[in-house]
């Protein structure tokens, strides 16, 4: 969408989308700029509250909004009011409206299956059903998600998943199939009330929920370790279903109210996501720069970051920002500022990540009960994560960006924790870290 208002010709190819996530400000900073997508935007987002629930149904927190709308708070969305989540087919639905708008166009079932460029143009292997065509641009971008075969082309090679030993149950379902199922005091108990819910339900040993209780649907989100992790399939796959049966086993201490709702999920329809770790992969622009990976293809999130979705639609607004500023002819340079500008933000909030998550399935629950604020101090989002403009540090930032890349010129980025320097990381780093913290108990 931002390339579109900066005038550049886009063709997007696309496959299919599903349940909730969340969008932080920084996602939606050109949203003011597109009154009628700004309208969709409201009406489909969840203006949900966050609270923070013991396993059995004891309420430990209300947390309430996000961080970035309370009182006198200023992020970068400006005239917009974010809420935590919204639905992946709301936003669908919203950002194909506007490409229709505009007159950008979309193919549907299609999948990228071989980058290669010139000095004159990028060319993408395009597969629709049994046949193979190709794709001609001044610029590709591969936002394609961890599958992307970009990466031969780009770097020479797939970035490693590592197995995180986690795996996460996930579903949606209309409110009007669960309505059939139960009686007025689970309905009340769950779906009453004025606005919808973001819970958390922490689930020792090693688990945690996710939950949203909405009058459209129920929608669940459960991390648990894996002790199978190693017999399944690598693949990152929304197709690997389970047993409801193997789900209420797993979370057999929830609420048994919320275990009732969970069984009458059809059996078989429940996603099995296996979590997967990547060592942050510092170069997403190829070579020759008309090749460029975009959100998970260029780096994947673990779902308790917060941030996978945000991060993507940093990166779109960073490089059509980028790609404005430079004009035809000086695109290849553009999609290298445009990574050095983002890579050390999006590797620091990968590493917040792992982070949240370990505090989720070690916190001490008899301690969190008698001082809620742990709760609230483990769960808050920092400013310099909500308040960033991407569009304003592209701008401020490309030509010392451009300087660092053509001359060599020092250039440091500001759009991290205040007084941070960014260390390289790596995955197996962060797990010997984790290895040796404790459990919490009820």
């Amino acid at each position: 969408m931002a390339t579109g208002r900066s005038d550049l010709p886009l063709t997007v190819v696309d496959g299919v989308s599903r349940d909730a996530f969340g969008i932080m400000a920084p996602g939606w900073t050109t949203l003011r700029f597109f009154p009628s997508m700004k309208s969709q935007f409201e009406k489909e987002s969840l203006d949900a509250e966050l609270s923070i629930w013991r396993s059995d149904g004891l309420k430990l927190l209300h947390y309430g909004d996000g961080s970035w709308n309370a009182p006198g708070a200023v992020h970068a969305a400006k005239d917009v009011y974010v809420p935590w989540l919204q639905t992946r087919s709301g936003v669908a639905h919203m950002l194909t409206s506007q490409c229709q708008r505009l007159g950008i166009q979309i193919q549907y079932g299609t999948t990228a299956v071989d980058f290669k460029e010139t000095d004159e143009k990028a060319i993408v292997a395009i597969e629709i059903g049994d046949e193979v065509t190709h794709v001609e641009a001044d610029i590709v971008v591969a936002a394609d998600g961890v599958g992307t075969k970009s990466h031969a082309h780009v770097s020479g090679q797939s970035a490693k998943a590592t197995s995180s030993g986690y795996s996460i149950f996930r579903r949606i379902v209309p409110l009007e199939f669960i309505e059939k199922e139960f009686s007025l005091r689970i309905l009340e108990k769950f779906f009453s009330g004025q606005r919808p819910e973001f819970r958390i339900y922490l689930c020792p040993p090693d688990a945690h929920a996710n939950i949203i209780l909405s009058k459209e649907f129920f929608s669940y989100a459960l991390t648990y370790k894996d002790p199978n992790y190693l017999e399944k399939d690598a693949k990152e796959s929304w197709n690997a279903t389970v047993p409801t049966d193997v789900v209420v086993e797993k979370f057999s201490k929830l609420d048994p109210d919320l275990l009732d709702v969970l069984r009458v999920i059809p059996n078989e329809s429940i996603v099995d996501w296996t979590l997967r770790w990547r060592d942050p992969q510092p170069k997403w622009t190829s070579d020759g720069g008309r090749v460029v990976q975009l959100g998970d293809s260029a780096h994947s999130f673990l779902p308790t970051s917060g941030n996978g979705a945000t991060q993507a639609c940093e990166d779109a607004l960073s490089l059509a920002t980028c790609l404005r500023i430079a004009r035809k002819g000086k695109e290849r340079v553009a999609t290298k500022v445009h990574n050095k500008l983002r890579f050390e933000r999006v590797a620091t909030i990968q590493k917040f990540g792992f982070m949240t998550r370990s505090s989720l399935h070690t916190i001490d629950l008899k301690l969190a009960r008698e001082k809620p604020e742990i709760l609230r101090d483990m769960l808050v989002m920092p400013e310099w994560i909500w308040g960033h403009d991407p569009v304003h540090y592209a701008l401020g930032n490309y030509k010392e960006a451009e300087q660092h890349i053509l001359e060599g010129a020092p250039f440091h980025n500001s759009n991290l924790p205040q007084g941070y320097t960014y260390e390289p990381w790596t995955v197996a780093g962060e797990m010997e870290k984790e290895a040796n913290r404790g459990s919490g108990e009820i």
